[in-house]
């Protein structure tokens, strides 16, 4: 599907998101620049976590960043003239800086040794201490490393999105600016339900499952898909009905995404994610897969379960027997489905949309694609 743009050119959504990403390069090309200059002042090596921020975006998706931009063109119902590119990409920067935060606090919390297949923030600057011959705890120093990049990089992502989401600068970027100040607080309150959850403390919730589905809706869902469609949308002027309709599409294609990640955590492909396979079952994380599992087993698929889930020091045929029992009791089928389902509705979601006229073709095309790429779970069956 092509699309005529502001100047009566025609515009394919592979072009425009070609377009999107060579914004992206530039707003980060600037937007390190600046923040070299300012640390470069304060010192040398003040300076240099200016480029480890800027290494830890290299080579992620722009998965958040093409959801707000693909949520502002459906907005526009028409291809976008340069400047809007410009500022839906530099908020689309914000938000990746707001990811790069989240990942670098999450795999402290976690105790993640990897990312996107090289050691995590912390394992690094671990690493690095060593090699330097620093004095103290290599350990220490490499978590608070993590946890003071990980505040820059939710500094600067609030610098960059009042440049183009001021409250000040009139209704879009006004209604833009609360999109992305809900994204922070609503991540940050669901890594808390997580961490609760993990502790056993999320009681409120009425089951494993629905804690485990809450911890999705309030961690996940809110920075990934909802809050980024949302801000691009809110950004290039989209009313009331069409953020409610992208907030109900969101809220399936987020909780879908979730989901096909937890699978992959356990049966998915360790150079394809970049995570270690089984991490999750090693680490607890009290997943809807593993919540299925639990329910779905006997008494010595409990027992496997009791000796194994949570233990970093769990033997390697323990997890891999824990793996088979997620697939054995049907419980990776059920998520599965559960993916599926809700990757359905939300096509239908944006197809009635569209027919409706309340978001753009062109718009609902490139959300379509990438919905489809965040929930494709044909790899794993079911």
């Amino acid at each position: 599907m092509t699309s005529a743009g502001p100047t009566g050119t025609t515009t394919a959504p592979q072009a425009l998101d070609a377009q999107l990403v060579a914004a992206i390069a530039q707003s980060r090309e600037r937007t390190f620049a600046a923040h070299r200059a300012h640390l470069g002042a304060v010192a040398p090596e003040a300076e240099e976590l200016v480029g480890v921020v800027e290494d830890y975006l290299a080579g992620g998706k722009l998965l958040r960043p093409r959801f707000c931009f693909w949520g502002g063109i459906a907005a526009l119902d028409r291809a976008p003239d340069e400047d809007e590119v410009s500022r839906l990409a530099a908020l689309g920067t914000a938000i990746e800086l707001v990811q790069a935060a989240a990942l670098m606090h999450d795999d402290v919390i976690d105790h993640s040794p990897t990312r996107r297949g090289r050691p995590a923030l912390h394992v690094e600057a671990a690493t690095s201490h060593r090699e330097r011959g620093l004095d103290g705890s290599a350990a220490d120093f490499g978590i608070a490393t993590a946890i003071v990049l990980g505040d820059l990089a939710l500094s600067w992502s609030e610098q960059l999105a009042a440049e183009v989401a001021s409250p000040g600068a009139g209704p879009r970027p006004a209604a833009a600016a609360v999109e992305f100040a809900r994204l922070r607080t609503e991540v940050m309150s669901g890594q808390y339900l997580d961490v609760l959850h993990q502790a056993g403390g999320f009681t409120s919730a009425p089951s494993e499952e629905e804690a485990a589905l809450a911890v999705i809706r309030w961690k996940t869902v809110p920075y990934t898909v909802l809050r980024p469609v949302r801000a691009g949308a809110a950004l290039m002027g989209a009313g009331a009905e069409a953020l409610e309709l992208l907030s109900t599409w969101a809220a399936e294609i987020g909780t879908a995404f979730q989901l096909r990640d937890d699978l992959l955590s356990v049966v998915g492909d360790a150079d394809a994610t970049g995570k270690p396979i089984g991490g999750d079952v090693a680490e607890g994380k009290r997943t809807v897969l593993l919540a299925r599992t639990v329910a779905a087993t006997d008494a010595a698929g409990r027992r496997l379960l009791e000796r194994t889930v949570g233990r970093p020091d769990a033997a390697a045929e323990d997890v891999t027997a824990v793996q088979e029992l997620m697939v054995r009791t049907g419980a990776v089928d059920s998520v599965v489905r559960d993916v599926r389902a809700a990757a359905e509705r939300a096509r239908s979601i944006l197809s009635r949309a569209a027919e409706c006229g309340e978001l753009g073709a062109l718009g609902v095309t490139g959300l379509q694609s990438i919905a489809d790429s965040a929930t494709d779970v044909e790899s794993i069956g079911g």
